[in-house]
């Protein structure tokens, strides 16, 4: 009986740390949890946001391992004026992370959009536009070298169908200016990752097929290209979404011999018109974060927005959109209680 007694205590005790050590565990950040599986997890960040919003400056410092600069980084904010770089509120934004062990990616060093107007009076010819864009991406990554270990180097530069988005480094300096742009921002610090970001790349399609072959010929010529960048806008309503498919494209861009980062995840309800939208937009987090963490060479997954009231989709879209982790009031949503316990199990 005694032998009994204490097999039963034993056992009780085995349970109530069991359910001790997952409360606790539960009640970790997303961040650290995502550390355990050698994976930086973050967000988009906002820099009025981050400075005037308390319950959003608590949620970034505290949950997230990782912050990508959502705007202030692009060419028209950081160079309005050629020459004149303006790194005030980036350098706030890493101090501010550096001061809370927060890793920061830069995005993004080359893109078609959000161009200062200087920019197309004075790249008129290859020889003006290479100037101008080495300069912009080497300064930057100089700037940050030390602080900024991994960046978005070129975006969106595929259209839907596989070929280049007409932007004006195509047309002055032809499709050299991706890999030009790779090889500049390594000469700037070649401990740095350089990545290839962009949207619809999540699963085989024409666009995605394209971009793989043409990033895997330049890596082939030695090129250093690290990883790819899939952006992740999912919209909640769209059949097309497939777990088994990403994970098959995930598989074929490690095989390649990349890296592979979910960069800009959100998950859009506006058309979505049935009251399982927010199981449905958790379901959609949890494939995503699976086929991360069951994917060797995925090193970072990144939500694109903190709260529903910062997002591009309620800003642009529709107010119903509702794409990020946290609701209006910063409070967890199902979606944030889902990835915390693929992080967990």
């Amino acid at each position: 009986m005694k032998k009994r007694k204490w097999i039963w205590i034993g056992s009780v005790i085995l349970l109530i740390g069991i359910a001790l050590g997952g409360y606790l565990m539960e009640r970790q950040a997303l961040g650290k949890l995502a550390d355990d599986e050698d994976l930086r997890i973050g967000s988009s960040i906002l820099y009025d946001a981050l400075m005037e919003d308390k319950d959003y400056q608590d949620l970034a410092t505290t949950e997230f391992s990782s912050w990508t600069i959502e705007n202030e980084m692009k060419m028209d904010a950081m160079q309005p004026e050629e020459g004149a770089f303006n790194y005030v509120k980036v350098d706030e934004m890493v101090e501010m992370a550096q001061e809370h062990d927060i890793a920061i990616r830069g995005h993004v060093l080359v893109w078609g959009e959000a161009l200062p107007a200087w920019v197309q009076a004075q790249a008129v010819d290859r020889t003006s536009a290479e100037r101008i864009l080495k300069s912009h991406i080497q300064s930057i990554v100089t700037h940050y070298k030390g602080s900024i270990d991994t960046f978005d180097v070129v975006n969106e530069a595929y259209h839907d169908n596989g070929t280049l988005r007409d932007n004006i480094w195509l047309r002055t300096i032809g499709p050299d200016y991706i890999p030009l742009a790779f090889q500049w921002a390594h000469e700037a610090n070649p401990d740095a990752k350089l990545y290839y970001n962009d949207f619809g790349t999540e699963m085989s399609n024409e666009k995605s097929e394209a971009m793989l072959e043409a990033l895997s010929a330049w890596k082939e010529e030695g090129v250093p290209i690290d990883g790819i960048g899939t952006q992740m806008h999912i919209d909640a309503a769209d059949p097309r979404f497939s777990k088994e498919r990403i994970a098959e494209w995930f598989q074929r861009i490690e095989n390649a011999g990349f890296q592979v980062a979910v960069t800009e995840m959100d998950v859009k309800l506006q058309n979505l018109n049935n009251g399982d939208a927010k199981n449905i937009q958790a379901e959609r987090y949890g494939d995503v974060m699976e086929v991360c963490l069951d994917t060797t060479a995925c090193e970072a997954f990144t939500v694109w927005g903190i709260s529903d009231n910062y997002s591009w989709v309620t800003e642009k879209e529709s107010p119903d959109g509702k794409p990020l982790l946290f609701d209006e009031n910063s409070q967890p949503k199902k979606a944030y209680h889902t990835i915390k316990r693929k992080l967990l199990f």
